[in-house]
């Protein structure tokens, strides 16, 4: 099984991300880094609306 969800977090000039398998797994640990002050997003890296690219 490979981890489908990604979090990215960013605070002043810092940016981190994370995996994980579950979306759930992903909001409870966006959600706690929210409370310290990181802004978050959480990207399904299954969605076919994503262009990556050299994967032509």
């Amino acid at each position: 099984m490979e981890k489908r969800y990604l979090l990215v977090m960013k605070f002043e000039n810092e940016v981190l991300t994370k995996s994980f398998y579950t979306l759930k797994e992903a909001k409870i640990t966006a959600s706690v880094e929210n409370e310290n002050e990181w802004l978050t997003t959480i990207i399904d890296l299954e969605n076919e609306n994503i262009k990556w690219q050299g994967c032509e």
